[in-house]
C-alpha cells in the first residue's frame, strides 16, 4: 500500500520542494538533486501536478523557464506523510527497551561520525567531477 497514494519518487520530489528556497525549483534542478534524467523528473512532476500537490509557474528570472513549487495541498500531504512515517517508526522501535535504544543511538552516532555525508549540492558521482 502506498501511503496517501504518494510513491517514493513523488515523496522525494515533495521533500526537495519543501526544502527549496524562494518560489521553487526548475525541473533541471530537481533532476540534478535526484540524480535522474530530466524527462523522468517531468513524469513525476506531471503526476504530482495532476494530484494538485505541486504548481508550475513562470520563473521571474527567466520567463522561458518554469519553477515547480509545493501547493498548499502538497505541503499538507507532506506533513501527513511525515506523521505516518513517524508513527510507523514508533511502532517499529517499540520493541526495544531503553537500554537497547541507548545502544542503538550510540552505534548510529559512531556510523554518522565515521561516514560523513557530502555537503549539499556536492557531486556524489566521482566520474562527473573529471
Amino acid at each position: 500500500m502506498i501511503p496517501l497514494g504518494i510513491t517514493p519518487h513523488q515523496s522525494r520530489v515533495l521533500a526537495l520542494l519543501a526544502r527549496a528556497e524562494d518560489a521553487g525549483l526548475r525541473n533541471s534542478q530537481l533532476a540534478e538533486r535526484l540524480h535522474i534524467a530530466a524527462r523522468s523528473t517531468t513524469e513525476v512532476v506531471d503526476q504530482l501536478e495532476a494530484k494538485k500537490l505541486v504548481v508550475r509557474a513562470p520563473d521571474p528570472a527567466d520567463r522561458r523557464a518554469t519553477l515547480i513549487a509545493l501547493s498548499d495541498t502538497g505541503r499538507a500531504q507532506l506533513g501527513e506523510l511525515a506523521e505516518l512515517r513517524r508513527s510507523s517508526m514508533d511502532g517499529y522501535f517499540d520493541k526495544l527497551d531503553d537500554e537497547d535504544r541507548a545502544e542503538l543511538t550510540r552505534l548510529l552516532a559512531i556510523l554518522d561520525r565515521e561516514n560523513p555525508r557530502p555537503a549539499r549540492g556536492a557531486c556524489q558521482n566521482p566520474a562527473k567531477e573529471k
